[in-house]
């Protein structure tokens, strides 16, 4: 600190609780203007000798301010409007920001903070690479009138290690050739994804939906959908636009309708959290099968009048294994493995259930993790399978939670409210945790718990 004001005369704070440590210098300028000044009264908070150089003189109330400031719970609603316009236009992953902490929100949404970004081959490029492979993938299949189902599984394969070789080549200026380490990435990536598309096709004599759509965006300008648009009173609304990775439909052509299904790619291992979709902090998946279901004309698109929300699923690209009890039992258990590797987790209608396996009620490809009573009934020890009724509640809720949130955003709610769930808060998610200065071990988080008025079953 001294090195930064020379002129600046070492001083102690008279109060334990005024003692400082921190790792940065910049860390310490806010706690050096609370301290007490010799002489001043005791019972006000008065600047430091730092303050009270000459060279600052010009500054001493901006100083003054700087001593107690702290983030603020809220701004006006005509600002917030300003910021935001009369209609929002956002995300489902900036709402779940919002719902995790809102004060996330407002830096990244509201005063428009970016991350700084780096040539690396981190998880979000990696899962880039991966998107566009699967994405050229159903490309070339369409130019050539196929559908996913047309080809043997080891054809799959193949042609997956070939897209992945071609892209690996072009991607991100070179980003997967600019080292050996992300040479060795790229292949890992690659091989995993031979085993995924292997996988899924091999599930396809079970499984009556094909893939319609990849990397669907709506909401933009030149999107093929429109925003979804949530009124949210006041003159206020919400225009969601987003990107679904992929979308299935199971067609009937006497109805011109289809069953439709949202596929959401994830790198690991990843399922319905009832408390955080409850919270509004998990929403992506459902929420973009609720958008679905709003689209007035979707016959441009997807070839017929009428879509009909099915289900939603999450699926690991580089499969979640695990562990086995000795070296034999992997090796022998290598295909069932693979199988569990890449289930699908997520939701599903339990009278379309002969569509998504054609095995049932008799048995289970093992696509998708559930299982029936001796009633034939969901069993409700697999939380996947729902009812048709639980499972429209379960997008009615997600729309619900969409538009609270909107109308607290337009409050000007700019809280520093991160959440706590269990050992997790929503602090070990965030880079904005330089800007709220919040202390782990003293803030008082926000405990997530079960709202008795949700649904009781989703």
């Amino acid at each position: 600190m001294q090195r930064l004001y020379p002129s600046l005369e070492a001083q102690t704070c008279p109060e334990p609780e005024q003692r400082l440590a921190s790792e940065h210098a910049c860390e310490l300028q806010a706690p050096l203007l609370r301290c007490q000044v010799p002489g001043s009264e005791s019972s006000v908070r008065s600047l430091s000798s730092l303050a009270l150089l000459p060279a600052f003189a010009s500054i001493r109330e901006q100083l003054r301010a700087l001593a107690s400031y702290a983030p603020a719970d809220s701004f006006s609603p005509g600002l917030a409007e300003h910021l935001f316009g009369p209609a929002l236009r956002t995300s489902i992953t900036a709402l779940e920001q919002f719902a995790a902490c809102p004060f996330k929100f407002f830096v990244h949404f509201g005063l428009r903070a970016e991350e700084r970004k780096f040539f690396e081959a981190d998880a979000r490029e990696q899962g880039s690479f991966q998107h566009k492979i699967l994405a050229q993938f159903h490309e070339e299949l369409q130019q050539e009138d196929k559908r996913w189902r047309d080809l043997t599984p080891q054809e799959a394969r193949a042609r997956v290690g070939r897209i992945a070789r071609q892209v690996a080549d072009e991607f991100r200026e070179g980003l997967f050739g600019a080292s050996d380490q992300n040479q060795f990435a790229a292949r890992s990536l690659a091989a995993a994804l031979e085993d995924f598309i292997e996988t899924i096709i091999g599930w396809m004599q079970d499984y009556s939906f094909d893939p319609r759509s990849v990397e669907l965006a709506f909401g933009g300008g030149h999107d093929a959908l429109p925003a979804w648009e949530i009124d949210l009173g006041n003159g206020h609304g919400l225009a969601i636009r987003g990107k679904i990775d992929r979308v299935d439909l199971a067609v009937n052509p006497e109805r011109d309708e289809a069953l439709c299904t949202v596929i959401d790619y994830k790198s690991g291992a990843k399922k319905i959290d009832l408390l955080l979709l409850e919270q509004g902090i998990q929403l992506q998946l459902p929420a973009y099968l609720a958008a679905l279901r709003h689209v007035a004309d979707p016959r441009p698109v997807f070839g017929v009048r009428r879509l009909d929300p099915a289900g939603v699923f999450y699926v690991s690209l580089r499969g979640s294994y695990q562990p086995g009890a000795s070296r034999s039992d992997v090796l022998n258990g290598a295909s069932e493995a693979r199988r569990l590797a890449y289930r699908h987790a997520g939701r599903l209608r339990f009278d379309a259930l002969g569509q998504f396996d054609r095995k049932a009620p008799a048995g289970n490809s093992g696509q998708f993790n559930y299982a029936l009573t001796n009633e034939g009934k969901p069993n409700r020890r697999f939380a996947d399978l729902l009812e048709a009724d639980e499972f429209n509640a379960l997008l009615d809720r997600v729309e619900s939670l969409l538009g609270q949130m909107g109308r607290r955003i337009f409050t000007g709610d700019a809280k520093v409210d991160p959440y706590r769930k269990g050992a997790e808060v929503a602090c070990d998610f965030c880079d904005s945790r330089a800007i709220c200065r919040i202390d782990r071990w003293t803030h008082q988080f926000r405990v997530l718990k079960r709202n008795p008025t949700a649904t009781k079953k989703t």
